[in-house]
């Protein structure tokens, strides 16, 4: 069967409709991390494994004390429990158990004052980062998560460590996080 230039016309819009709605509702990977299911969608990074071992979190930039953790040491640090909700661009939300450390008590711990900070950029092993105003560093719900649902994440969730940034869109929370870079003011 052809088609003329008409016809293709009349079926586009129809073809973007499907081709939307399939993306939409197209199932997500489910994954479970400590017994606690959410959906795994990627953004522009992919599952990384790390070894727990050889992990380190840094800690740099305009800090007086530049920090270089080990996974066991951030595991012994004072961490806090919340549920926040985490939004996808893809449409769905979930409110989620995390427990983590407020990036403002680690930066606070390499000697850089909350009323000093300008911005923090915060990045992954795969390179994918996000920076953070002053305002958001200083919110005690954005941390940097090892835990969810009671348990280490996953690797499909970011494991060992991921930014939670409750204000802002899934895109924003990065996975693998590896480096907190703060320039002050």
């Amino acid at each position: 069967m052809k088609l003329n230039r008409r016809s293709f016309l009349t079926l586009l819009p129809v073809a973007a409709i499907v081709a939307w709605s399939w993306w939409f509702f197209r199932p997500t990977a489910p994954s479970t991390s400590g017994g606690f299911p959410f959906p795994v969608t990627w953004n522009g990074e992919q599952a990384t494994t790390i070894n727990p071992n050889d992990y380190r979190l840094k800690i740099d930039g305009d800090v007086p004390n530049p920090l270089d953790l080990k996974l066991v040491e951030l595991y012994a640090m004072p961490s806090v429990q919340k549920t926040l909700k985490i939004h996808c661009e893809e449409g769905w939300s979930a409110d989620v158990p995390w427990e983590g450390i407020p990036i403002s008590n680690l930066l606070e711990q390499a000697g850089l004052s909350l009323k000093d900070i300008a911005h923090v950029a915060i990045k992954a092993i795969t390179g994918y980062s996000r920076t953070l105003s002053s305002d958001e560093v200083a919110d005690l719900d954005y941390m940097i998560a090892l835990k969810v649902g009671g348990a280490p994440l996953t690797v499909d969730h970011g494991y060992p460590a991921r930014l939670v940034a409750p204000a802002r869109s899934g895109l924003d929370w990065v996975k693998y996080v590896v480096q907190i870079t703060a320039t002050s003011n």
